[in-house]
Parts: structure tokens; C-alpha cells; sequence
């Protein structure tokens, strides 16, 4: 029998480059496919008779299958050819097979995917001949017998297909001639405008002849690509290797997704460039024109970072009169039981994420055995308060003295003592249960929880701490799933305009804290509102936070960073053109003239003489062209002129530069904002001139 350590070390031996993971139920291993993300080439179940293993069936020849248990097309599985190792000889057998699996993700065996492709157009004309027939009438909503075969799950090299084989209706032309929508072939291209690169097929006495490639939109006319293919020519039933009508078949229905990928990898790598300087830097400013689309490339960075994880993303925006007491923490009004006002100290939004992050931090340094320990505490407290009406009936002291729960949050448990003459209200943190649960020690008496808080003397508290301590230890969690999660995980905090508040102000004396080289224990400070805390806890950033801002330089409503927070970050600026890519997709064909349009309106902003590539238009302004049915001169009285009046406001000749500048925007060809650019340098010559 092989060891599983042998088969992972075999496994990691053969495939260097390829990366563990570990789930609940398996483990897989990874490596980069084309697109530039990680994909399971291979899936282990290590049981107790042997390894069962499951592997890409699409890149094996018909002949390898065999060897294996292939799952059912319908389920729509991507390791689908499972194998079961008892032996050293099985896994050396097996290994080669896997080493294909591996070349097929990687995207190195393209052979392969004119065969796999090969296959399953001949299974599709197959199943549309049979369904096909003029005998053949399907009634809406009638379930067929082997319905699930005549839907073909199919993912071929990353992409994977719908496959429409029966309408609810009637499948194919009545006449058995023609083209017809259904039965069909395809994969969405792209989900904002819900386009569809399809297969159509042709028909002659009911028998499929024929395919086209067109492009679908939900709310418009097929476009067709004009790609035809008849399918005598595919020479579907050969055994040699696809011939090059087939080739050319395949090649050019993938290309639309090629392009689409292509984007994607292109924004994937200058993400990861971004979020490789922020795991360096622990602190990014992202500054740029107006419309860049700096936000929206920090939350994208963001989702990098944190693998989607929102609960793991926090998200504010300056402006000039937001304060420390909303970023870090303050006193805020609170209504009293009795309707009354006062004021309680609460953190702000930046401590209170810190401090999620912190918990992670020092969850992830835990001994897993630890961890579960306090999960259990945690649990056993959640499920003895879930029930709970507040306030709750009369609790008893071991001395009979009554106590009643008023309510709880996150952190305490508030309760009323009536009997009490000195003092009628109390608070206990949570956390000292939690502390309690979790120690090995038997608490039966007050003193007993003296000594573990290492306390001179008993205090009142400690009686009420002991009766709820008995009672939520005798709380049954025996069906309940504890799940532990000591992975460490990144926090990025993002602040957008960061430079519109009063940065050195709103940070206070975490002005020191968020130091990269001051990050964690080390960085630790009181705050403002310290004399005011229970404990004598210092506030500190975690090591696992990052933060993102972003800022405009030509802002002028606020002051800039003073140096001494300036060095704090590291500054990346994002231009105009880099973020050009946004308006592919957005725009579709309305892209290229928006593109020219606002370089030549760049253009023309650096050549006034006090404005320079700070003041460009980014490409977010050209979105809304959508929203005005592409009418530029709309956009440009709504949206881009009030702007650029702002920028030359108090400048000699504004009206003149203003009416250069729409020129240069009306533009919509090169050899049109040349000229232009041309006529207007020597108006002003003779301007001068005449001056």
C-alpha cells in the first residue's frame, strides 16, 4: 500500500511549480492555466484501503478512459476520471496520465482540444439528428426519457459551454430546412451586456449539415461572424488527428473568448503588480486625474489581496469634516433605559476593522487545540444568551443575593442588582468568561476566580461571574459544528480621497502606528480617549492590515499631506491612459472613437500653458456616455465642461482656452486634432501679434 506522504512527495517531485491545497474532504493540487489562474489538475482522497485520485478525463485519448471511472457528462464535473492507487504498481502506471491532466490545465496539449472538441461536436449532431426527426414532436414542458444525455455538459479548455439540445417546443425547422436557433452550442462572453458567441445550426431533411458562428445579445438580432462550416468536412468520425477545417472550426469560435481573456489577464497582472507594492509597502496611495478609476482599481486590488473575502475589506471616504472621534474612537449620545441621553465611548470605523483583524492575528499564532477550546466557550455563551428575553427573570449568587440581565453586546453583560443599596448597575466583560470556560480550572468558589484574575481581593462582580459561569458551563454543544479557522488572512482598509480630510488630524497618534516598520505590538499607543478605558490596553495596527488610498493632486477645496505623513506611503500614479481598458468594455464598439475623442482632449490640456497631465480627463467620465445614448455634445455640456470651467477659472483668455479644448474633444480623427491643434497654435501667434 503507498503512504500518503510517499504520494504527495511523488507528486510534488514531479510537478515543482504545482501548489498544495487543502480542503475538508481532499487534497488538490494547482498550477496556472492560460488565463493566469490556479487550476486543480489533479484531487486526492486518501482512504483506508488505498488513494483514490480524480483526474481531467477531456485530456485523455478514448482508449485511456477505460482505465478509469468516468463520471457522467451531466453532472458537469472537471476532474471527472477517477482512478483508485493500492499499489506501487498502479501509481507508477497511473502517472503519466496524470502528468496530462497537468499539460491540459497549463494549456501546453492543444491537440488534445481539437479532440476533445472533436468528440463532442460528433455527439451533438448525433443527439440533434435524433431529436431532430419530423416524427418527433415534443410538447411544452414533456420530460423525456434520458433527458440528462441529450444536455451534454462540456468545459474545454477553461470554457465552458451551454448546450441547448430540445425547446420546449419544437426542436429544429418544421420543413427540415433551414437554420434554426435550437438546437445550439456556446459560452457568454460577457455578463454585462449578456453577448453570447453561439452556434447555429443548418439543417436539409431534418439532418444537421451545416454550422455558423454569430454573436447574440439578450435584446438584440443574431450577428452573424460569417465563419460557416459544413459537417462532412469536420470529418467528425475519424480516428487520426483533427484535420484543419476542424482546427480552423475551433480556433476561430474560441478567439472572441481569447480577446476577452486576454483583458482579463492584462488587468490581472497590473492588479497583482499593485498588490505586490501594497504587500511590500503596507500603505498605498493611488493618485491620479479626476475619472481614472482609482477607486475602482483599490477595491479591485482589495479583492486580490483578500482572495473576495469582503467581511476582510473596509471602505470610507474623507471629506473636510470628518474627525478622529469617527475614525479612531469617540464619545457618541446614547439613549438611556429610562430615555435619558448620555454618552458612551465607541470606536471608530478604522479601530473597530483593526481590531477584526486583530482577533484574526492572534488566532492564526494559536495552537489549533487552543483555538477549538475557546471556540467551545464562545459557543456555549452564545447559545445560553440566544434564548434569553431581556431583562431576563431573577438569577441567584451562590449566597442567594439576586441579580437580573438587562441586555448584552459585544463585549459585556449588563446587569441590575435591586437588592443593592450601594450599587444598582454592573457590567462583566465577556471576555473573562470566555477565559474562564477555556481554563482548566474548576471554579466552585469567589476566591478561586480571585486567584485566576490574580486580584488582592474578592470583588462584588466576581459572585455574578461565578452563577453565570456554572450555568453556561453545563451548556450542551455536542450537535453543534465548531469550525476552526486559524488561517491567517490580510485586512485592506481603503480610504478614498484621502486628502480631502485633515489627514494628520483624523490619524491622531496613530500618526506612528501605521509606520510600516511600526506595525503590531511594537506601534502601540494610547489613544486620545485612553483615560477612559477599562483596561490599560494599548491600541496598535496589526500586521495584517493594508491600506489603500486614493487622491486627486489638483483638489483644491483641502490641504495636501504634510511630509512627515507623506513618507508613511508609497504614492503610484494611475494616468488616463492606463485605465483606457475600462471603455472596451463598457463601450463595445463605441469605444474607439470615446478613446480618440479623450486623448485628443488630454492632448490639449497639457498644451495650456498652467494646467499639465494632473488636469487629463480620465476615462470614467467617457462611461456615461451610456447613459446619454452616446451624445457627446451632451456629455460635454453635463459632465465635462462644468469640470474643465473649474480648471481654467481666473485664467486670462478662459473662454478661448475652453472653446480650444471642446475643438480638440470634437475631434475624431488624428489627422483632424492635428490640424486643429495646428490652426490653433497660430491663432494664438497672431493674437499675440496683434497685441
Amino acid at each position: 500500500m503507498v503512504s500518503k506522504q510517499t504520494f504527495i512527495d511523488r507528486i510534488k517531485k514531479e510537478f515543482p511549480d504545482a501548489i498544495e491545497n487543502q480542503t475538508k474532504s481532499y487534497i488538490s493540487f494547482q498550477v496556472k492555466n492560460r488565463k493566469g489562474k490556479l487550476q486543480n489538475f489533479i484531487e486526492i482522497n486518501f482512504q483506508n484501503k488505498g488513494i483514490k485520485i480524480a483526474i481531467l478525463s477531456k485530456s485523455l485519448h478514448a482508449s485511456d478512459i477505460l482505465l478509469f471511472n468516468k463520471k457522467p457528462d451531466s453532472f458537469g464535473w472537471t476532474l471527472d476520471a477517477e482512478y483508485f492507487i493500492k499499489d506501487e504498481n498502479s501509481l507508477n502506471e497511473i502517472f503519466p496520465f496524470i502528468n496530462k491532466s497537468y499539460e491540459f490545465v497549463k494549456g501546453g496539449n492543444n491537440s488534445e482540444c481539437y479532440k476533445v472538441f472533436r468528440e463532442f461536436l460528433a455527439k451533438f449532431v448525433n443527439q440533434a439528428n435524433i431529436y431532430n426527426s419530423k416524427d418527433i414532436k415534443i410538447k411544452r414542458f414533456q420530460k423525456l426519457d434520458g433527458a440528462e444525455l441529450i444536455y451534454p455538459a462540456v468545459t474545454i479548455e477553461d470554457i465552458p459551454y451551454k448546450v441547448q439540445m430540445i425547446n420546449s417546443g419544437h426542436c429544429g425547422p418544421k420543413n427540415g430546412e433551414g437554420y434554426i436557433k435550437l438546437p445550439y452550442f456556446g459560452y457568454q462572453l460577457n455578463k454585462i451586456d449578456n453577448s453570447w458567441i453561439n452556434i447555429r445550426c443548418g439543417f436539409q431533411r431534418f439532418k444537421l449539415t451545416e454550422f455558423k458562428i454569430v454573436k447574440w445579445y439578450s435584446n438584440n438580432p443574431d450577428e452573424d461572424l460569417e465563419y460557416k462550416y459544413l459537417v462532412k468536412d469536420l470529418e467528425l468520425e475519424s480516428t487520426a488527428e483533427p484535420n484543419k477545417i476542424l482546427k480552423e472550426f475551433y480556433d476561430n469560435f474560441t478567439s472572441f473568448y481569447r480577446k476577452e481573456e486576454m483583458k482579463d489577464v492584462n488587468m490581472l497582472e497590473n492588479i497583482n503588480e499593485y498588490k505586490n507594492i501594497l504587500l511590500q509597502s503596507k500603505n498605498l496611495i493611488l493618485r491620479g486625474a479626476p475619472g481614472t478609476g482609482k477607486t475602482y482599481l483599490a477595491k479591485e486590488i482589495a479583492k486580490e489581496l483578500t482572495e473576495g473575502h469582503e467581511e476582510q475589506i473596509g471602505f470610507v471616504q474623507f471629506h473636510p469634516s470628518y474627525d478622529y472621534t469617527d475614525f479612531v474612537e469617540g464619545l457618541r449620545p446614547v439613549s438611556n433605559v429610562d430615555g435619558a441621553i448620555d454618552f458612551k465611548l465607541q470606536d471608530g470605523i478604522f479601530k473597530e476593522f483593526c481590531l477584526k483583524a486583530k482577533k484574526n492575528w492572534l488566532y492564526s499564532h494559536k495552537k489549533k487545540d487552543d483555538l477549538e477550546k475557546e471556540k467551545k466557550s464562545i459557543a456555549k455563551i452564545s447559545k445560553y444568551f440566544a434564548n434569553m428575553e431581556f431583562p431576563s427573570d431573577k438569577l441567584y449568587t451562590k449566597r442567594q443575593s439576586s441579580f437580573i440581565i438587562t441586555e448584552i453586546d459585544e463585549n459585556y453583560i449588563y446587569i441590575s442588582i435591586p437588592e443593592n443599596e450601594v450599587s444598582k448597575n454592573a457590567k462583566l466583560k465577556i471576555k473573562d468568561i470566555e477565559a474562564m470556560l477555556t481554563s482548566e480550572f474548576q471554579f466552585e468558589h469567589v476566591k478561586e476566580i480571585t486567584q485566576f484574575f490574580n486580584k488582592n481581593n474578592a470583588t462584588q462582580e466576581f459572585s455574578y461571574y461565578l452563577t453565570l459561569y456554572k450555568m453556561i458551563k453545563n451548556e450542551s454543544i455536542q450537535d453543534e459544528i465548531i469550525e476552526i479557522d486559524n488561517e491567517l488572512k490580510n485586512f485592506v482598509f481603503i480610504i478614498d480621497e484621502i486628502n480631502r480630510g485633515e489627514i494628520s488630524k483624523i490619524f491622531g497618534e496613530l500618526f506612528f502606528s501605521i509606520d510600516p516598520s511600526y506595525r503590531g505590538e511594537k506601534g502601540s499607543v494610547s489613544t486620545q480617549y485612553a483615560n477612559l478605558h477599562e483596561s490599560d490596553d494599548k491600541f496598535y495596527i496589526p500586521e495584517n492590515v493594508y491600506i489603500i488610498g486614493t487622491m486627486n493632486d489638483i483638489d483644491r477645496s483641502v490641504d495636501t499631506f504634510d511630509f512627515a505623513m507623506r513618507r508613511r506611503f508609497r504614492f503610484v500614479e494611475i494616468t488616463a491612459e492606463s485605465q483606457l481598458g475600462m471603455l472596451d468594455e463598457e463601450l463595445k464598439d463605441g469605444a474607439e472613437e470615446a478613446k480618440l475623442r479623450l486623448r485628443n482632449l488630454n492632448a490639449a490640456i497639457e498644451n495650456v500653458q498652467e494646467l499639465n497631465s494632473h488636469y487629463h480627463i480620465g476615462p470614467s467620465y467617457f462611461l456615461k456616455l451610456k447613459d446619454v445614448d452616446f451624445d457627446y455634445e451632451l456629455l460635454w455640456s453635463d459632465y465635462l465642461e462644468p469640470l474643465l470651467e473649474d480648471y481654467l477659472r481666473g485664467f486670462y483668455k478662459e473662454d478661448e482656452t475652453l472653446e480650444t479644448l471642446k475643438k480638440a474633444f470634437n475631434k475624431t480623427t488624428s489627422e483632424e486634432a492635428s490640424q486643429s491643434d495646428k490652426s490653433d497654435d497660430e491663432s494664438v501667434e497672431s493674437d499675440d501679434a496683434d497685441n
